[in-house]
């Protein structure tokens, strides 16, 4: 049996006991909410921050609970390894979010390039998104280690605590977050591709630019096909703005959530 596995299990055969307090059932909610929009498949970016973004809410209002204060300032090794998942899934949002900021200029940049035959302008922009969508596939990566540890380190590490239920709760939390993170990211990366077709389809109609190679040659296409591309830029910039958003309510999310686990372990 797989951690993963023997994880849910063990909630399940706990269930009743996890509704006795409302805030380990709204996070137990929101973590069946966020396992099944990941078995889904169905992969949006903007919602899969939504719903991460509402289980993080439901971690912070755990984490204020003094029943959870209490359960992780005993679980000293499992405390701050849940206190270092957070740490991880902060800083991994924190480059994602510099990494939207620098993929959303380049499609301007792209745009405007196109616009006055700037092909050196357009090629740069290009690279740039080309660079943010490389951070993305890394960033991933690394969530998805996080993810794989964080299950694993939670059901392995023994400290005799009077309440289990409230850190295996958090870690689990932790755990999902990690990797329904890396499907959002990968889905960030999937925007690339388009971008470069948009302006693939521009430096198609002008010739002077495609001579430059700021993408490969292709047969030219019509005047209406060109701003259709302008016009589908302007869409994915508009999408990658609400997406940074997104990525800016759960990157706060995540700074009070191990501010309260710093504070837990650190009281004054």
């Amino acid at each position: 049996m797989t951690a993963r596995k023997a994880a849910a299990r063990a909630r399940s055969a706990r269930q009743p006991c996890s509704h006795a307090h409302p805030a380990l059932a709204r996070l137990d909610d929101g973590v069946r909410a966020l396992r099944l929009w990941i078995a889904s498949g169905r992969c949006g970016a903007a919602e899969g921050l939504a719903i991460v973004e509402a289980l993080l809410a439901a971690v912070g209002e755990l984490l204020d609970t003094p029943r959870a204060a209490a359960a992780l300032r005993n679980a000293t090794a499992r405390g701050e390894r849940v206190l270092d998942g957070f740490l991880v899934l902060a800083d991994a949002y924190g480059t994602f979010g510099t990494a939207l900021l620098a993929a959303r200029q380049s499609v301007p940049e792209a745009r405007a390039g196109l616009r006055r035959g700037d092909g050196a302008a357009a090629a740069a922009s290009v690279r740039a998104h080309r660079r943010a969508e490389k951070e993305m596939r890394r960033l991933a990566a690394t969530v998805r280690h996080a993810s794989r540890c964080t299950t694993v380190e939670s059901s392995r590490l023994a400290d005799v605590v009077a309440d289990t239920e409230v850190i295996d709760m958090v870690a689990e939390a932790a755990g999902a977050v990690a990797q329904a993170s890396g499907v959002v990211f990968l889905a960030c990366v999937a925007m690339s591709p388009e971008v470069t077709a948009m302006v693939h389809t521009m430096s198609s109609h002008n010739r002077w630019i495609a001579r430059l190679g700021v993408v490969p040659s292709a047969r030219k296409v019509a005047p209406d096909m060109a701003e259709a591309a302008l016009e589908r830029l302007d869409g994915i910039e508009d999408h990658i703005s609400g997406l940074e958003h997104g990525s800016e309510k759960v990157f706060r999310r995540l700074l009070q959530a191990r501010v309260s686990l710093l504070n837990i372990h650190n009281p004054l």
